[in-house]
């Protein structure tokens, strides 16, 4: 019995020394498992996020596009497009979807852009809605800035109200662009006769 005994002591002591490891392992791939839980947030809140309109996309075109933050090196095609695209969102519109194509309009916009025009922009939606108006830009020429960050489009725009044309008239309107979280923002939008910037004003032509 008494011999037995050391035997049956150094038993315990290696399953209570073989469970101490197992205990330390899984507290070390624990952490191993949070750190890269963390860089891959961190990487996907990172990561550039490359807006394709979907005329750019269905054209089959091949252009180069920046990943590093910067404007600069972008295609003149993608940032023409893009500006194409936003402009449409705050340029056309039905009563029925004016509310809708002016909030996508806000949401493209920088947060002090955003901050500073939301209930201007939204307030005025809601009139055109319930003034049953209609607006369409048919754009002509696109021009871009030396750097790439300001997009100039040519064109003609046309209101109607109840079914009768109201307004009609050749207008250029200048979007100027900013990174931020690695894509564009709308930083600002202005007629280029404009001494002062404008975003919903001066395309309706309120």
């Amino acid at each position: 019995m008494s011999s037995k005994s050391p035997q049956y002591l150094e038993v315990v002591a290696n399953a209570f020394k073989t469970a101490q490891a197992w205990r330390m392992a899984t507290f070390v791939l624990s952490g191993v498992v949070a750190v890269l839980a963390f860089s891959l947030v961190s990487q996907a809140r990172n990561t550039p996020v490359v807006l394709v309109p979907y005329d750019l996309a269905a054209n089959g075109k091949n252009m180069t596009v920046t990943t590093n933050g910067e404007i600069r090196g972008t295609s003149v095609e993608y940032m023409a497009n893009i500006g194409l695209a936003d402009l449409a969102l705050i340029l056309n519109f039905t009563p029925d979807n004016v509310l809708s194509q002016t909030q996508r309009f806000l949401n493209r916009t920088t947060e002090s852009l955003y901050g500073a025009q939301r209930e201007t922009l939204l307030a005025q939606a809601a009139e055109f809605k319930s003034r049953n108006v209609s607006q369409s830009f048919y754009p002509a020429d696109v021009k871009l800035s030396a750097d790439g960050s300001r997009v100039e489009i040519v064109g003609t725009q046309i209101r109607w109200m109840g079914g009768k044309d109201t307004f009609r008239q050749k207008v250029t309107y200048i979007l100027s662009y900013k990174v931020f979280k690695g894509f564009l923002h709308i930083a600002d939008l202005r007629q280029k006769t404009d001494e002062a910037p404008k975003t919903e004003g001066a395309p309706n032509g309120k």
